[in-house]
């Protein structure tokens, strides 16, 4: 807020006050938007490249753990775009069981299947150190 009140004093020749007061931003609003515009991210990535019948993208796995011991997994995507080459993160899954290689690839299945992604894109799988 400090730095949206110089803009506004600065630039906008206004009362940064007056605006200010009318932004919410309660920490519910602002996670809000945030889930929101990860989402919409998230969504573009699925459909504009990787659900195509022609996207070949490579998958990358990792995994990590949150301090409470619970297991996440992450996968990323590199395709070739028209600037060049691209990596973007797909999904970061919480692990509910184990992170033995049929429970990775079960939850990696299922979130291609639920978002009409063709295994058959992918073109090669590299896996990170994973979780133990």
């Amino acid at each position: 807020m400090p730095a949206v009140a110089i803009v506004l004093s600065t630039v906008m020749k206004q009362s940064p006050q007056e605006v200010t007061s009318v932004i919410p931003l309660s920490s519910s609003s602002v996670s809000r938007r945030i889930d929101e515009m990860a989402a919409d991210v998230e969504s573009q990535l699925v459909k504009k490249k990787l659900q195509g019948q022609v996207n070949e993208f490579s998958l990358q796995l990792d995994g990590t753990t949150l301090p409470d011991n619970s297991a996440l997994l992450m996968a990323f995507a590199r395709f070739l775009d028209v600037d060049g080459i691209r990596e973007e993160l797909i999904f970061v899954l919480k692990l509910t069981t184990h992170t033995k290689g049929e429970s990775i690839f079960k939850k990696i299945e299922a979130y291609f299947e639920e978002n009409n992604i063709p295994l058959n894109n992918i073109v090669v799988v590299q896996q990170m150190v994973l979780l133990l």
